[in-house]
């Protein structure tokens, strides 16, 4: 060890007095700690980032205008001799007629890569000028580190621990997709990772660049996985190798080119149309007891671009409208980031619009849904614009009732309405993790939508923040309008849908007190009016036994659907009176709130009290 320690410093003696004068290699950072001298320190540091820069002074007797290759070289021990340092391939170094010429590099050193007692780095040039090709070196500049890698314990990586940077790492292929279409799976060269999970395991890092809409569905060490793409265009894929320690990857794979041209599928487009409000981000929002209406399009296929590729579309190209589709969604939130979401397939959904659609609701207050629809033709797909779905889930037993139906006489003469009774919000500690639970306090507010032309977003009603609500009969305006079969009728200008918002603040100790207020969104209940009959309405409600759903129309049909303030169905028993009247039976049902929903021509959802 001793002759190694005398051989390296005369070699750094030697190559300062011969080389310094024409090449010069200066640190500027390391692991991005400002140095402007050596050594470069790698410390514990499993690989390090070097950032140096070179001055090359013009080779005496070189002719005007020669060229050659600079490259910044490690050597760590001096039997196994100098290697080229990742990033340290500088390529061709031009003159262009100066007294000097440079050039920066990023290199990355690994810390196994040098013995205990360190090692050099160094810049080389060498004149391509083939009758006279002469080498010129730096000073060396030299490499120390610890003993031991911080690597969460005390100890080195095995010998048998890969090294990321000498890993064969290489992906396969370059492929053109269509517009709307998945490429192929991108797969790399596999390599053995003995030490999975340790910090000097092999970590994988996969990165896409040129187009912006890119996402990945999943990847693994070697094979990635990518979204259907929305832009036509190039990019490139690559996979970085790197040890699962300090989040880095200096093994940089070649990249996979991915051409995106026009797909024969000439369009694809969706649209919910049965939202109360778009919000700021864009979602249409639901309440959890309704379902939502997607229309979409029917997608053209251009068959002159399914037999070429190259063809640009023409008016005249021949079309076909055969085009099968597919549903799926994924849940997300509400900044709608979409990086590495699970699609979910919407089972026996094959039409080209989605009706009655219900995601799967947790128990947060807001639950964030994106639904996209594929079209198919003859192995080639096109994915649809994402329409964006948010449903506010009710919760906390957080319930209103009833639905109002006014009856007016004339523009002056009209029933005032009653009042919307809110239940009281509880909450379920017997799953909370500590003791002595204890609600501070329950605010509530009250919100409105008006229905006019156009339904308004939801609106704080101003001073409403009690338990119940009385709508206020000022604000209902009676007008002349037309009622059924177009005779002459009184309604009301604007009809108004209510609903409460509830926090609730409590307390659990655990062991110390914790203070939370959690937020729920109620049912929705409607205030409408009208001289003539409703078009649909139940009573009593309240009942104890019995609820009549009665109809201006036939709804002998309808599907009918009882569901709990947790979105459960209930079962039932019910008779066909007559074409317009249903009778149910809700004797069975355990007191309190429920929702009925009757699917005709539309969808009604009402609020009833089992009592």
């Amino acid at each position: 060890m001793r002759k190694n320690y005398i051989y390296l410093l005369f070699l750094f003696l030697f190559a300062s007095t011969l080389f310094a004068q024409k090449v010069t290699i200066t640190p500027t950072s390391v692991n991005g700690s400002n140095v402007n001298a050596g050594p470069i320190n790698l410390a514990s540091i499993p690989y390090s980032t070097v950032s140096l820069g070179v001055k090359v002074e013009f080779p005496a007797g070189a002719a005007v205008g020669d060229q050659g290759t600079i490259k910044v070289y490690y050597i760590n021990s001096v039997a196994l001799g100098a290697n080229v340092a990742n990033g340290g391939d500088g390529g061709t170094l031009f003159f262009g007629g100066g007294k000097t010429a440079t050039r920066s590099f990023t290199i990355n050193l690994n810390w196994s890569d040098f013995q205990t007692s360190g090692g050099f780095v160094y810049a080389e040039y060498k004149s391509s000028n083939s009758a006279s090709a002469i080498a010129y070196k730096s000073a060396y500049l030299s490499v120390i580190k610890n003993a031991t890698m911080t690597t969460g314990t005390n100890l080195n990586p095995p010998a048998d621990a890969p090294n990321p940077t000498k890993i064969s790492n290489t992906l396969c292929c370059n492929q053109t997709v269509r517009l709307g279409d998945k490429p192929a799976i991108i797969t790399g060269t596999t390599y053995l990772n003995p030490y999975q999970g340790e910090p000097y395991g092999i970590n994988s890092s996969w990165a896409a660049n040129g187009l912006n809409s890119v996402r990945f569905i999943s990847n693994s060490p070697s094979s990635l996985e990518i979204d259907y793409l929305t832009e036509t265009g190039k990019f490139t894929v690559t996979r970085g190798l790197g040890y699962r320690y300090g989040g880095q990857y200096p093994n940089k794979s070649n990249a996979v080119t991915i051409t995106v041209v026009p797909s024969p599928i000439l369009s694809n487009t969706i649209d919910q149309n049965n939202a109360n409000t778009i919000d700021s981000n864009g979602f249409a929002e639901f309440s959890s007891l309704k379902s939502v209406d997607i229309t979409g399009t029917l997608s053209h296929v251009s068959l002159n671009m399914l037999k070429d590729p190259n063809h640009i579309y023409d008016r005249t190209d021949e079309i076909s409208r055969d085009a099968t589709y597919s549903w799926e969604y994924t849940k997300t939130n509400k900044e709608s980031t979409l990086d590495s979401k699970i699609w979910i397939p919407i089972i026996s959904e094959n039409s080209s619009n989605l009706y009655g659609f219900n995601p799967t609701i947790t128990n947060s207050e807001d639950n964030y849904y994106i639904v996209r629809r594929i079209a198919s033709y003859q192995g080639i797909s096109r994915i649809s614009n994402e329409v964006k779905i948010m449903t506010r889930t009710m919760g906390y037993n957080n319930t209103i009732c009833c639905d109002q139906i006014l009856k007016i006489i004339s523009l002056t003469d009209y029933e005032a309405p009653n009042t919307i009774i809110g239940s009281t919000p509880t909450i379920d500690s017997s799953t909370m993790n500590g003791n002595n639970f204890s609600i501070l306090g329950i605010s509530y507010q009250w919100q409105n939508q008006i229905q006019g032309r156009s339904l308004s977003a939801w609106t704080d009603i101003p001073a409403a923040i009690s338990k119940d609500y009385l709508p206020s009969l000022s604000s209902l305006k009676v007008i002349t309008g037309s009622g059924r079969r177009g005779t002459q009728a009184f309604v009301l200008e604007s009809s108004y849908i209510y609903r409460r918002i509830t926090k609730i603040n409590y307390q659990i100790f655990n062991p110390n007190g914790i203070n939370k207020t959690v937020t729920s969104y109620s049912n929705e209940v409607s205030l409408t009016a009208s001289s003539d009959e409703p078009y649909i309405k139940i009573y009593p409600n309240p009942t104890s036994s019995v609820l009549n759903i009665q109809s201006t129309t036939d709804i002998s049909k309808s599907k009918v659907t009882i569901t709990n303030i947790t979105g459960n169905t209930i079962n039932y028993n019910f008779s066909v009176v007559n074409p317009n009247l249903i009778s149910v039976d809700i004797s069975q049902l355990t007191n309190g709130t429920y929702f009925i929903a009757i699917e005709n021509r539309d969808i009604s959802l009402i609020t009833f009290i089992k009592q």
